[in-house]
């Protein structure tokens, strides 16, 4: 093959359960060409955000789905090596909708706007994916706009170590609750929340009775959950929380993503016996905020607030072993694989 080998990562196979990387199938093809209002981006870093599974499922979820034999979708960041749209130059960093292949046809009307970064000697170019990307501006969101966290609120957040949930207790207190709860599995993520990700408490969902421990760290209830998780979980919250409380579904990490189609709670009644709030977000409803919620994270950890946590693997081969882990107990906070550096 003449010129630069563009490797690429494809879907092989749906999914059946938990996703495998003999799901996947690597290939080597020529560079794409831009047309008309596209680009060329060179790939960086990949983003691995658990909502990468729904989208290999025949429905897609929020998004088409991906086709068997095409490059897998993700959030990543990149550098633009050709360009036929006027917003975008040669040499611009840009985070959006990427996929597992070193070179990708971009476009700025899809579902999120391509962004060009700014150049920062002040953070690191990877906080584009994390805290300033989908994990923590959906973070950010989800507490002020959605779930509305304000002084004396008593918050619950599951999947606390995750992208987003590990953002979360530090954008609570800033808005002023007076305690933050998270739940996360085992001993040592449990401490970790509260040592580094600004958790009052913490509940290990693996070794304990979650509805026993709210009863005793919550015993006039729970006013507001931030649901990363559904299942059994969102039973457990529906009969904890407080009257009147709020709650935000942001993801169904107990269902693996497997399909869109999931049984709703048990619980459900509780949702007009309490007079809850429940209320979805997804972060495409906010594109046109996206530069006001960045604002505000970059203040909050400007002041302290939060603390970011990233883990970034070294390859472009890892990926496909990389995004089972998501489901099977990753390290806390924002997974990212590293494709090569910017020139």
């Amino acid at each position: 093959m003449n010129g630069p080998v563009n490797r690429q990562w494809l879907l092989a196979r749906r999914p059946v359960g938990a996703v495998v990387p003999e799901d996947f199938r690597y290939c080597e093809a020529p560079l794409p060409r831009p047309g008309v209002d596209e680009v060329l981006v060179r790939s960086l870093y990949f983003g691995f955000d658990a909502s990468q599974r729904i989208w290999l499922t025949d429905h897609g979820g929020y998004l088409p789905p991906v086709q068997i034999g095409e490059p897998v979708r993700t959030m990543g960041i990149g550098q633009v090596v050709d360009s036929r749209h006027p917003d975008y130059a040669v040499g611009d960093l840009v985070e959006g909708f990427l996929t597992w292949q070193d070179y990708n046809i971009a476009r700025a009307d899809g579902p999120m706007p391509l962004r060009v970064l700014p150049k920062s000697e002040d953070m690191p170019l990877t906080w584009h994916l994390g805290v300033f990307g989908v994990g923590g501006l959906t973070a950010y969101f989800g507490v002020t706009d959605v779930l509305k966290v304000g002084p004396g609120d008593t918050v619950v957040v599951s999947a606390a170590t995750g992208a987003t949930g590990s953002l979360v207790a530090g954008i609570c207190k800033a808005a002023g609750a007076d305690r933050v709860i998270g739940i996360a599995g085992g001993a040592e993520k449990c401490r970790w929340i509260v040592e580094h990700a600004g958790y009052d408490e913490a509940i290990d969902y693996q070794n304990e009775d979650i509805g026993a421990r709210l009863a005793e760290l919550c015993p006039e209830g729970v006013n507001a959950y931030f649901d990363n998780v559904g299942g059994d979980m969102l039973d457990s919250l529906l009969l904890s929380m407080a009257p009147r409380g709020r709650i935000l579904i942001c993801g169904a990490m107990a269902s693996g993503y497997t399909d869109v189609q999931l049984q709703g709670p048990r619980n459900y009644m509780f949702i007009c016996v309490k007079m809850l709030t429940v209320q979805g977000i997804l972060l495409t409803f906010y594109r046109d905020r996206l530069q006001e919620g960045g604002q505000e994270m970059g203040r909050l950890i400007a002041e302290g607030r939060l603390h970011v946590e990233e883990h970034i693997v070294d390859g472009f081969e890892h990926a496909p072993a990389l995004l089972p882990t998501l489901f099977s107990g990753k390290r806390p906070g924002k997974l990212l694989l590293k494709v090569a550096d910017p020139v």
